[in-house]
């Protein structure tokens, strides 16, 4: 899959390690997505500390909140999910009153597996019939399996009732072309790894999932040539006779160097493991971010998805 074929899908799964920058991803392709005149929500999933409030300045509840012109934001809260799913299937509202405030019903909902990432799930489903493009900031590599995965497994636990329908519809859905899947990675072995093995469970776990577009964050942009490594080396080797300024500059350097060397290796690794298309990202906010914090580098993310929208449609 494409960056293009992404930004034009209707639902956008964004999942990765914690601490990738896949909240950042989500809000910056929510943002390209309104600014190019798409009714957009981007949803985190019951979350306690919602990580897209710091970046795009909203706070997000069970309720569509709006960001900006054609972009709102939520949370998928399950007590909120779980009472909407049963106003659906119930057409009493006091038997829906009911059924929450049963305890006996409460303990048989969350002793029944999946019933949870079900009900979210279908609250996914529900949005992706209301707006242009859903993007989900899901959990973290070994929760988002958890989660996608369920449907199956509701299906192979019940023959029938309201759950069993929920999940055929949740899984109709994340087999749609129009629904794809973006990992978020770092130039680190650990990282790299992690991408790795979240692709292999979710391919075996949502086999109609479609590849991925990995992101790979923070990636360094090559600018040493051999010779200058190679020199860096050399200095390295008498680091002790130089002069305080000549040695933190060399240190600056070869921190250059071991950056590099390591987005050339996390890029073999992906390529050779998933034949997915692999979007670079620079260190944002490293360089220029000046004030603004987390919204200033969503806004550099923008930046950065558009250069590469733009060089995949040959401009």
């Amino acid at each position: 899959m494409s960056l293009t074929s992404l930004l034009q899908s209707r639902l956008v799964l964004v999942t990765g390690k914690g601490g990738t920058g896949k909240s950042t991803l989500s809000a910056a392709l929510a943002r390209v997505s309104a600014e190019r005149g798409r009714r957009t929500i981007v949803a985190e999933v019951d979350v306690l500390r919602p990580a897209l409030t710091a970046m795009l300045g909203v706070a997000p509840t069970y309720a569509p909140a709006r960001v900006a012109p054609q972009l709102d934001v939520c949370n998928l809260t399950w007590r909120e999910a779980l009472v909407e799913w049963l106003e659906g299937a119930v057409p009493a509202p006091r038997m829906v009153k009911k059924i929450i405030d049963n305890k006996l019903v409460q303990t048989f909902l969350d002793a029944t597996p999946g019933v949870r990432e079900t009900v979210i799930l279908s609250r996914v489903v529900t949005l992706a019939e209301r707006y242009d493009q859903v993007i989900v900031d899901m959990p973290a590599s070994g929760h988002a399996i958890s989660l996608l995965g369920v449907p199956n497994v509701a299906l192979g636990l019940m023959r029938g009732g309201p759950i069993r329908e929920r999940a055929q519809q949740v899984l109709a859905q994340l087999s749609r072309p129009d629904t794809a899947l973006s990992i978020v990675a770092l130039p680190e072995e650990m990282v790299v790894n992690e991408t790795i093995e979240l692709w292999e469970r979710l391919r075996k776990e949502v086999p109609t999932l479609r590849m991925p577009v990995v992101a790979l964050n923070r990636a360094a942009v090559p600018s040493l040539s051999e010779g200058e490594r190679t020199l860096l080396d050399r200095l390295a080797a008498d680091a002790g006779a130089l002069p305080p300024e000549a040695a933190e500059l060399l240190l600056a350097g070869r921190w250059e160097a071991s950056l590099e060397a390591g987005t050339t290796d996390a890029l073999r690794r992906l390529e050779a493991a998933l034949p997915a298309e692999v979007v670079r990202f620079a260190r944002l906010g490293a360089l220029g971010g000046g004030p603004g914090g987390p919204q200033r580098v969503v806004q550099q993310m923008v930046a950065a998805l558009q250069r590469h929208a733009l060089k995949e449609a040959g401009r």
